[in-house]
């Protein structure tokens, strides 16, 4: 599973989703990704998203994951770092 991220240097950081479907959309940083990739519970910004565009903005500099959960319908979704 390819998980889009972004090195963030400083600052704000906006992620714009575009979505065909409702799917769950989290942005994380790196120690929230880790433990997602163990099944843990994990901290996050956005949620359940039911309509597009969806836009998140966070704060903080680091490597930014964006996950986009369509639990398991397979539908595509495209997205823009900003």
């Amino acid at each position: 599973m390819d998980i889009p991220y972004y090195d963030n240097p400083s600052g704000e950081l906006t992620v714009t989703v575009e979505l065909q479907q409702a799917a769950d959309v989290y942005l994380v940083d790196q120690v929230n990704f880790n433990y997602y990739q163990q099944g843990a519970g994990f901290e996050y910004y956005g949620g359940s998203a039911t309509r597009s565009p969806v836009s998140i903005t966070v704060s903080g500099a680091g490597r930014w994951y964006l996950i986009v959960d369509d639990h398991g319908a397979g539908s595509q979704y495209s997205y823009t770092w900003g």
